[in-house]
């Protein structure tokens, strides 16, 4: 398979990172206190939404700084014992390679660990960054899901959404390194689509561009109708399948992302069938990959996908016993509508994650107690409005979603 352009081009320095000067500066600062010493905060907190460059910064700084590079998912190794006795020993011992230098420890999901804080995983954080004489790193979505305790002892950087002007110029330096002539308008619609992430933005580019020499902007529809062609042929093979293995086989032939299958799948094989038994059975097994496709939205564990494929495909196919009826196969609607409102509920969020940095308070507090008089102001004040949004630096898209949006 090709390599997947995400990785291909992931920055390799600082510099490389986009739209983030502020955070890459306070970055810096804090690795070069480490060279005289312990600093009094011995970690980084890095926080922001998926697709910000986050994790690649982290890898960048080790690179830059000369240091070993010890990355963990933080999320997957819970228990006080398995933290302590993984990430403990790196932040104590020497270098990997035997010359004495740092390690960078970098604990991505910091977020995501469960348990009471006495007992589980950020009891076994807070005993490293007591304790570490090495660089320490912790990547996280959610900053107020981390304890209070370890962000103290943490130097916190906001990483923030990118604009998708930023998003469009990352897209046109892929395509000239690879070859391919694109019209600016695609680029700005592809940015535009991603929702602000960098990441889902280089994947899209990746499935319009590959193999081509030059993209117009009919490509983009052209292109959506030759793999819906595909996902159909898919979806009739998938209802004919007789064993887990040739259902599966059916979906990795398609070669999606899960996400992306699981709408096609949902819109087109329930309105096939004809008992309804086998409808129960098949919204069943579809209902539970949506829960794993929401832990990877949320996580970015990646390794849940594959439990998600094997419900849409395996579990889908042997779910139903009884007959067919075969109806026209139709594009997600409903897939489509429900990305159109996560875009909105993605926005919110961003806005809501710049009040609580402003104004000291969780996210959640930010939804409920602010944004509905945010909205008032943005569309009744300009001059007021004009003023928030330089104080939270808010960007043209959140601007408009206060000016336009009912927010409840």
């Amino acid at each position: 398979m090709p390599q997947p352009w995400v990785e291909k081009y992931r920055p390799k320095k600082l510099d490389e990172i986009v739209g983030q000067k502020k955070a890459i500066e306070s970055m810096r600062r804090w690795a070069e206190e480490w060279k005289k010493g312990r600093p009094k905060k011995p970690s980084l907190l890095l926080y922001g939404p998926p697709g910000t460059g986050k994790s690649s910064a982290a890898v960048a700084l080790a690179s830059e700084m000369g240091w070993d590079l010890v990355e963990l998912n933080a999320s997957d190794k819970r228990a006080f014992g398995e933290i302590s006795r993984i990430a403990g020993s790196a932040t104590t011992m020497g270098s990997l390679t035997g010359l004495e230098r740092k390690r960078l420890v970098v604990l991505d999901e910091a977020d995501n660990i469960h348990g009471k804080e006495d007992r589980g995983g950020y009891r076994a954080i807070s005993t490293l960054l007591s304790q570490t004489s090495n660089p320490i790193v912790l990547i996280a979505n959610e900053r107020y899901e981390i304890p209070e305790k370890i962000r103290r002892m943490s130097l916190e950087i906001a990483f923030r959404r990118l604009d998708k002007r930023s998003i469009a110029r990352v897209l046109g330096k892929i395509c000239e390194t690879e070859g391919v002539k694109a019209d600016p308008r695609i680029l700005e619609i592809i940015a535009g689509n991603s929702e602000n992430d960098l990441r889902s933005a280089i994947n899209d580019l990746q499935g319009i561009a590959e193999g081509r020499k030059e993209l117009k902007v009919e490509d983009i529809v052209s292109g959506a109708r030759d793999r819906g062609l595909n996902v159909f042929q898919a979806i009739e093979k998938l209802l004919r399948a007789r064993s887990c293995k040739e259902a599966q086989e059916v979906l990795w032939a398609l070669d999606r992302p899960p996400d992306d299958a699981i709408d096609w799948i949902s819109e087109n094989v329930p309105r096939m069938l004809v008992e309804p038994a086998d409808l129960a059975q098949v919204y069943e097994m579809l209902s539970r990959a949506d829960i794993f496709l929401g832990r990877v939205r949320k996580r970015q564990a990646y390794g849940m996908w594959r439990y998600a494929s094997t419900l849409m495909s395996a579990g889908v196919a042997l779910s139903h016993e009884g007959g067919l009826r075969f109806r026209r196969f139709q594009p997600p609607s409903s897939g489509m509508m429900y990305r159109w409102t996560g875009s909105k509920r993605k926005l919110r969020s961003s806005v809501a994650e710049k009040i609580a940095r402003s104004c000291h308070t969780s996210s959640r507090e930010a939804v409920k107690n602010y944004l509905p008089y945010l909205a008032v102001i943005f569309k009744t004040n300009k001059r007021a409005a004009e003023r928030i949004a330089k104080e939270l630096e808010l960007g043209e898209e959140e601007v408009e979603f206060l000016r336009s949006s009912v927010i409840g």
